[in-house]
């Protein structure tokens, strides 16, 4: 099925199926519409809608989008249009945005797409925090910390899985998902004052994977601090290049980001569609 598609949307297909996050059976084609599911992580169910080409007819990629999401049998699933700042999906991407329009997908949420590139200066580290490696801990102690980074949450997706899923439910599947990322061992990380647990930020290969502070402890600048370190650990690692996401409307964490020396780079457009 993976020839169906065109380059370079077929190597990545493979590369994704060497992985385990995707496979022939989630691929579907009709006319000039291309579209296949992935998931973020081995054994895990499809979570996004990737790779999707609607070609020139928005009714017809709808349909598309209609028949694969019941063939698959899912009750929700994402999908993604990021867009250099400026542009919307209405206007530029309006054959994409209009098939998932008419497919019953709803555009929930506006994301700031942030970058940090060599040659920036690397964040200070206050030295307030000492960090542990989560693979270390105790995994029921890691999960307990980020079902209570969870509690008041900014992010949008954050509050949606534990409003339908349930707080427990959300972080065991964000601790599989950081621990399955392309990372060293000691990058994810859990930084404590003294013994008491602050916070946590996980890097991967590529980007800041997520940070969070306890609720206890929020309004004391420790994201600085947690953000700091996980700069420094990919700066140090050699990536030229730090990509990173958070909600337009999560202005806390936005504001981080900037003071670390990231940049807005674009807007991703997020759209949900749920099984009603």
């Amino acid at each position: 099925m993976f020839d169906e598609f065109p380059e370079p949307a077929r190597s990545q297909l493979r590369a994704a199926h060497d992985e385990g996050r995707t496979q022939p059976e989630w691929c579907f084609a009709e006319g000039r519409a291309r579209l296949a599911y992935w998931a973020p992580f081995p054994g895990s169910e499809p979570a996004i809608v990737w790779q999707f080409d609607p070609g020139p007819d928005p009714l017809a990629a709808a349909g598309l989008l209609r028949r694969s999401l019941d063939a698959m049998g899912l009750t929700k699933i994402i999908h993604d249009i990021p867009l250099k700042t400026g542009l919307t999906p209405v206007v530029d991407r309006a054959v994409e945005h209009e098939a998932l329009i008419e497919a019953g997908f709803t555009m929930e949420v506006e994301r700031l797409l942030l970058e940090w590139v060599a040659g920036s200066d690397v964040p200070d580290d206050p030295g307030r925090l000492t960090y542990r490696p989560a693979r270390r801990m105790d995994p029921d102690a890691v999960i307990d910390i980020l079902v209570r980074v969870s509690e008041g949450s900014l992010d949008h997706d954050t509050r949606v899985e534990v409003a339908t899923s349930g707080a427990e439910k959300e972080a065991r599947w964000m601790y599989d998902d950081l621990l399955n990322r392309k990372a060293k061992p000691g990058w994810f990380v859990i930084g404590h004052l003294g013994d008491v647990p602050v916070g946590l930020v996980a890097p991967d290969d590529h980007s800041i994977a997520y940070i969070g502070v306890l609720p206890e402890h929020r309004g004391r600048g420790y994201v600085n601090d947690l953000l700091a370190h996980g700069t420094r650990t990919l700066a140090e690692a050699g990536l030229r290049r730090i990509v990173a996401a958070t909600d337009v409307a999560n202005v806390p964490t936005a504001d981080a980001f900037l003071r670390a020396g990231y940049s807005e780079t674009g807007r991703l457009y997020r759209y949900y569609w749920r099984a009603s």
